[in-house]
């Protein structure tokens, strides 16, 4: 999908301060090999603040970026994976009574990790139809309870943070070039396990044990193949609606996982150096839920050193399976 008239006017983020790796390994949370293989050197944890608090945090930067009223807020989308503080509550009726206002309409979004950017291309969608700004926040904690940060996922580590990005049809830091989604839902049965529950989780959850369960039966070769033909599919066509090639991006922002995951996702799914990812950063937090992409994108901006007509290639990808990659170029 091409885009006119649509701009990322404003960025913001919360990031906790980051526990090492080394740290985690000498209390015994986490493993040395885990640690060697991929990479990670720490993970951000917040001691107080809840999901949606925390997105209020990130909210609030993002419309002073955006040099905007949060009174012309008019829709606000937050997402999350994890827990968001109480239970069978509108979390994003929180973030949007604090960071926009009470009148704004307010929704919680749903699509694990890849939540983010599959709810700015929603938010783009509807941007026409709007008399103000869309607010989208992200936000996580995994402390304590089911999930644990350091084993819960081989080959991630889970932080804590919240993103958020004010959408806009009157300009902005970046606009919105292109996006495009690729679903294969029947993939939900890869972490899906061996049996559905009639309550949440009290023991740890193990996702790993559940792609084990999948493994066993004998599908993997055919859904990895589809995963593959997703990722590069969405890759391939937001690019061409953009009129650019993977080259021509002199940032990509891809989910935060280790480099066991990583490495292979370069080579075999996005083609790019991990020089020009948010590696460098993302390896000190962790894996943030569905927010990599929006600080991802905060970090960049803070990191400085992008010209008038860079572009940015996000992509993100979550349980389902979903994909959504979004080019941006900046504005200055």
């Amino acid at each position: 999908m091409k885009w006119n008239n649509t701009f990322v006017a404003g960025v913001g983020a919360y990031v906790p301060s980051s526990v090492t790796t080394s740290s985690a390994v000498d209390q015994g949370l986490y493993s040395e090999e885990s640690r060697e293989a991929d990479g990670f050197e720490g993970a951000s944890i917040e001691r107080e603040l809840v999901p949606p608090q925390m997105a209020v945090e990130a909210a609030g930067k993002a419309v002073t970026d955006a040099g905007i009223d949060s009174n012309d807020i008019d829709i606000v989308f937050h997402s999350g994976i994890w827990f968001q503080g109480v239970d069978m509550w509108p979390a994003a009726s929180y973030v949007a009574a604090h960071a926009a206002r009470p009148g704004a309409r307010a929704f919680d979004l749903q699509q694990q990790c890849n939540v983010g950017l599959s709810g700015l291309e929603l938010a783009a969608a509807l941007l026409p139809s709007v008399n103000g700004h869309i607010l989208l926040t992200t936000a996580d904690r995994f402390d304590g309870g089911p999930v644990d940060r350091w084993r819960t996922e081989s080959g991630v580590v889970y932080g804590d943070g919240a993103g958020a990005v004010v959408l806009s049809s009157t300009g902005g830091k970046f606009e919105l070039v292109s996006t495009h989604t690729e679903a294969a839902n029947d993939l939900e049965k890869v972490v899906r396990g061996p049996q559905f529950a009639t309550c949440p989780s009290t023991t740890t959850i193990d996702i790993g044990a559940r792609f084990d369960y999948f493994i066993s039966t004998g599908g993997m070769r055919a859904a990895a193949g589809r995963l593959v033909d997703a990722v590069t599919t969405s890759v391939g066509r937001a690019l061409a609606d953009a009129e650019s090639e993977i080259g021509d991006m002199t940032r990509v922002i891809v989910p935060a996982v280790g480099k066991t995951k990583l490495d292979w996702q370069l080579q075999a799914l996005i083609p790019v150096d991990i020089n020009r990812t948010n590696w460098r950063f993302a390896r000190q937090m962790g894996h943030l839920g569905a927010g990599d992409q929006f600080v991802g994108l905060e970090r960049m901006c803070a990191e400085g050193g992008l010209e008038p007509g860079d572009r940015i290639l996000l992509v993100g990808g979550g349980a389902g399976f979903t994909c959504t990659s979004a080019v941006l170029e900046f504005r200055g």
